[in-house]
C-alpha cells in the first residue's frame, strides 16, 4: 500500500502527521490513553479517535481528530 506524505502546516498538523506516520508504519503508539499496536492497529486507532472526537466538546479538538481520522481512512 502506498501512502501520500502529510506535509504539516501547523502544530496540530505536525502532531497529526506524527500520529499517522506511527500508525501507518506499524510502530506501537499511544493514542490518548489507549495503547495501539499489533496487526489491527489502524482500525483500533481509528475507533479510539472516533470515540474521543464524538465525546469532545471543543470544536478545534474535534476538527483536529477528524483530520487524523480522515488521514487513516485515506490509507
Amino acid at each position: 500500500m502506498r501512502y501520500e506524505p502529510v506535509i504539516p502546516r501547523s502544530r496540530d498538523e505536525l502532531e497529526a502527521a506524527e500520529i499517522l506516520d506511527a500508525i501507518r508504519s506499524g510502530r506501537d503508539v499511544y493514542v490518548f490513553d489507549q495503547y495501539i499496536g499489533g496487526p489491527d492497529s489502524l482500525e483500533r486507532a481509528r475507533k479510539v479517535l472516533i470515540e474521543k472526537r464524538d465525546a469532545c466538546s471543543d470544536p478545534d479538538t474535534a476538527a483536529f481528530l477528524t483530520s487524523i481520522i480522515r488521514g487513516l481512512e485515506k490509507g
